[in-house]
Parts: C-alpha cells; structure tokens; sequence
C-alpha cells in the first residue's frame, strides 16, 4: 500500500476533500507512484508562475484548493519525471480514480491551448469557488537547503558527536579513546552522508 511523503501531504493542506478523495484513490490505483507537489497556492505564488510563463492566469484554482499538480515517479529510478509517456499513464489513471469518487474533474493533459500535464482540477460547474473555502494557509516553499528539517538535523549530529568525543577523551585510557572515536566517527560520517544526499535532492528540485 503506498503512502504519501512528508512533501505530498504538505501539499494537499488546504485542497478540497472530493479533489483529496480522488488523489487518495489514484496513490493506491495508478499504475505509477506520484508526488502532490503543489496544491493551495498564494497569489504571490501564482504571480511568480504567470510571470515565468509557468502558468497563463490568475484565476487559477490553485488559489481557492481547486487543484493539484502531481509528479510521476519514473518505475525504473524512481525519480520525479516531468515527461509526457508518464503523464500518459497518470492523468487517465487519475481520470478513472475521479470516475470511481462519483467527482468530475478535468485534466490540464487534455487542454489544447496550454497543455498542462501535472495540473488536476474540480471541474469549475460543479465545483464553483464561492461555495467552498479553505481555511488552511498555503505551504510556503523553502527557499534554501539550510531551512530543511533534515539538513538541521544532520548538523547537529555531527557538531555534537565531534564535541561527545572530545569532552570524554580527556577522562579515558588510550584503548577506551580509540573505541570512543570510531563511535563518534560513526555518527560524524552517517551525519555528513545524509545532509550530503539531502542537498542533493534539494538541487534536484525536493524541496
């Protein structure tokens, strides 16, 4: 049974319940794992994306929980891939998932003049924004590696297992010395690999 990661569910704060419904149901019957990388977005959010050419309105549904954008997981390196054969197999899957909720939605995959693959919306008659609000305040994205949780974490393992090491050598003999440093330098090393590959992600675009 998938499960949704820390960022996926940060993402859905916020989103309608039957939009929310729907995406539950795809995570457990799509044929691909997927992402919710963004969902309740703030104006200034969707101004930076019409200002990029990211997105052509300000009326999006992004704004009021109408809307998802979804990442699909490659099933061979499963990393996020923003590639059409995969939003191929996502979006109908999603489109079926939606069929099964008795909710209609529309695919932004299925538009002509602005073909938006990840983008997975309540259909607007139905669904109209005067008639449900949220009242959750949208994510905010971090804007440096520094801000994550594990990052922060990752340091302060290294910083205290240096300074454990240290003030215990003093008050040891030399066979019980070398035993506290392979410890600490257990916990140093394990420390520096998981900030290493959390930077890693962070430049891949995991924020």
């Amino acid at each position: 049974m998938r499960a949704y990661s820390q960022r996926s569910l940060t993402s859905l704060n916020g989103v309608h319940p039957d939009l929310r419904r729907v995406i539950d149901r795809a995570l457990q019957d799509c044929p691909l794992d997927f992402a919710v990388i963004e969902g309740l977005r703030t104006r200034k959010r969707q101004e930076q994306l019409v200002a990029s050419g990211a997105s052509q309105t300000m009326n999006s549904r992004h704004l009021t929980g109408h809307a998802v954008d979804l990442l699909p997981l490659d099933p061979v390196t499963g990393k996020g891939e923003f590639a059409w054969p995969l939003y191929d197999q996502l979006g109908p899957a999603v489109k079926t998932a939606a069929r099964k909720e008795g909710v209609p939605i529309v695919w932004g995959g299925d538009w002509t003049r602005f073909k938006d693959g990840p983008h997975f919306e309540l259909d607007r008659r139905v669904y109209d924004n005067s008639k449900w609000s949220t009242s959750e305040v949208p994510a905010q994205g971090r804007t440096s590696a520094a801000q994550s949780g594990t990052v922060r974490a990752s340091a302060v393992t290294v910083a205290s297992g240096a300074g454990s090491a240290v003030a215990a050598l003093s008050a040891l003999d030399s066979v019980a010395q070398y035993i506290v440093l392979a410890f600490a330098g257990v916990a140093v090393l394990s420390g520096i690999w998981i900030m290493r590959e959390r930077l890693r992600k962070w430049s891949e675009g995991d924020k």
